[in-house]
């Protein structure tokens, strides 16, 4: 959106103050993020409140969701734009339609590159590599917000990913509802590895990322061309969601807790450095203390670096609050307690085997926490969603690597100083 609009001539402010066109992108796939969106809305409704004539609008997934009762619920907003109808948003500003809600069924077609403005650093960016999921999960509103699985042809993405690399970008990050299951419409031929290995050659890129994998897509062709390109970051996203095989069942996961444990045995066989990351469900109808105790036991054994803990939230046109007795929500906060306390005591422990050894660090400006301070992150740290490294002594270039012998753990970072 970004990218069409400034193309069209519009420029980004840094305050809203400062705007005539004030632009949401919603989530909504959890009543949490829905809310969280609307909360937004409301407060740049304020901002629009006190300065007339700008225009209030609101894209993304909260339209495509909830579209018919947002223009009532909403009167603030001057336009409502979902996941397929973005593309126009210029086209739409200028017309001044009549009508407030544009979500259209057609599927937007991602074949084609996209013009882009960084939202993020200049060193990193994010590649969406596929739109839409065909998983049948119970819990799951995205395959209706977003249509089924549609991945992007391999020389599109290779197109946007050799200009990022050319305007500096050193972290490119893979993005999609599965990335996992790129290329399945094909045959997954080309597939991931492919995409990858194709990746690895472009120059300038330091790290290629992956986040958002399904555990039952990762192939030993993967693992093999991960191990094989130092660019490509060892660090596995895989959301398991549950690990006793009844509660997968109800969830509609394809995979039992016998595969998930043999694949985390294989993953840290073929990169033993791989980072770990996963997210989970507690909470979901029926589930009892047995199944929970399961959950428990797999993230003791496989000893997660990142683990995230959700507790469950029934959404409007889903199967899973059908599926069993709902937990109360008493009991499932105090399993998410005593999973976030085993998953504390494990990042500890294993952070603290990185201390005192030197480690390549992307670093990534001043830290937030003191001007007398650099942050930076491992390739075994995502960006935003896991720790970072804290540098106390020596200097870097935001977008460059550096040595850093790394010092302390303050959970869930690290301290280190530059190695010159």
């Amino acid at each position: 959106m970004l990218g069409e609009l400034a193309r069209q001539g519009w420029q980004v402010v840094a305050a809203p103050e400062a705007a005539s066109l004030l632009l949401v992108n919603t989530c909504a796939f959890i009543a949490p993020a829905a809310q969280e969106a609307v909360d937004t809305i409301l407060e740049l409704a304020r901002h629009k409140a006190r300065a007339p004539g700008t225009r209030l609008v609101v894209a993304g997934c909260l339209p495509q969701r909830y579209g018919a009762e947002l223009p009532e619920l909403l009167p603030e907003v001057d336009l409502f734009v979902g996941v397929n109808d973005f593309p126009h948003l210029a086209r739409l500003l200028e017309a001044q339609p009549t009508g407030r809600l544009h979500v259209s069924a057609p599927r937007f077609d991602y074949a084609a590159p996209q013009p882009r403005l960084p939202a993020a650093p200049p060193h990193l960016a994010y590649l969406k590599i596929a739109e839409g999921c065909s998983h049948g999960c119970t819990f799951c509103t995205i395959p209706r917000i977003r249509g089924p699985y549609r991945s992007r042809p391999l020389a599109t993405l290779l197109a946007e990913a050799e200009a990022l690399a050319a305007s500096g970008v050193r972290e490119l990050i893979l993005v999609a509802q599965d990335t996992t299951a790129y290329g399945r419409e094909w045959g997954f031929r080309p597939g991931l590895p492919e995409l990858l290995t194709e990746l690895a050659r472009l120059p300038g890129l330091a790290w290629i990322r992956l986040l958002y994998g399904h555990p039952s897509r990762v192939t030993r062709r993967l693992m093999e061309v991960m191990a094989a390109h130092p660019q490509i970051c060892p660090y596995f996203d895989l959301p398991i969601q549950h690990a006793h095989d009844a509660v997968l069942r109800r969830m509609g996961r394809r995979y039992t807790n016998a595969a998930l444990r043999r694949l985390f045995a294989d993953l840290r066989a073929a990169l033993p450095q791989a980072a770990l990351r996963t997210t989970v469900m507690v909470g979901f109808p029926g589930e009892t203390e047995e199944e929970f105790a399961a959950l428990l036991d797999l993230a003791a054994e496989v000893r997660f670096l990142h683990l995230g803990v959700f507790v469950y939230e029934p959404e409007e046109g889903t199967a899973a609050p059908r599926l069993g007795p709902p937990v109360p929500r008493r009991t499932a906060r105090a399993r998410a307690r005593r999973l976030k306390a085993l998953q504390s005591r494990i990042v500890k422990e294993e952070l603290s085997r990185l201390v005192g050894t030197v480690q390549e660090v992307l670093v990534e400006g001043v830290s937030e926490e003191s001007e007398y301070l650099l942050s930076g992150r491992l390739s075994l740290q995502a960006p935003e969603i896991d720790g970072r490294v804290l540098i106390t002594a020596g200097q870097g270039r935001p977008g460059t690597l550096q040595r850093v012998r790394l010092t302390r753990v303050v959970a869930p970072d690290l301290l280190g100083e530059i190695v010159d």
